[in-house]
């Protein structure tokens, strides 16, 4: 009876079905390079020749994605920076108009 008496009671950790949202396909393609390799390990290297081919093509087509994503991001940088450069030249451009404006509109009373 009086294990039913409770006079504090203990709050128990809530458990949540949490299932992460993030995706990342760098990641995902690592983990499948590396089950590729520890199965051509445990084969000691015995596999067909279209396998290998396989393989090879795989790792082609990896490291030319990798290439052509790299080239695209270092063009769309450089086109960004020329843009800045550009609109910071002809904000100065238009400062220094308006100054020399005002300074040729001051005269200078003796």
């Amino acid at each position: 009876m009086l294990e039913r008496i409770k006079f504090m009671k203990v709050n128990r950790h809530k458990q949540y079905n949490y299932t992460p949202r993030y995706y990342d396909e760098r990641k995902e393609r690592l983990n499948a390079m590396i089950k590729n390799y520890e199965k051509s390990d445990s084969e000691n290297g015995e596999g067909s020749s279209a396998e290998q081919r396989a393989q090879l093509k795989e790792r082609i087509q990896n490291n030319w994605s990798l290439q052509s994503t790299h080239s695209s991001q270092s063009k769309s940088a450089n086109i960004r920076l020329v843009i800045i450069l550009a609109a910071l030249l002809l904000g100065a451009y238009f400062i220094l108009n308006y100054v020399d404006v005002f300074s040729s509109e001051v005269t200078i009373i003796d």
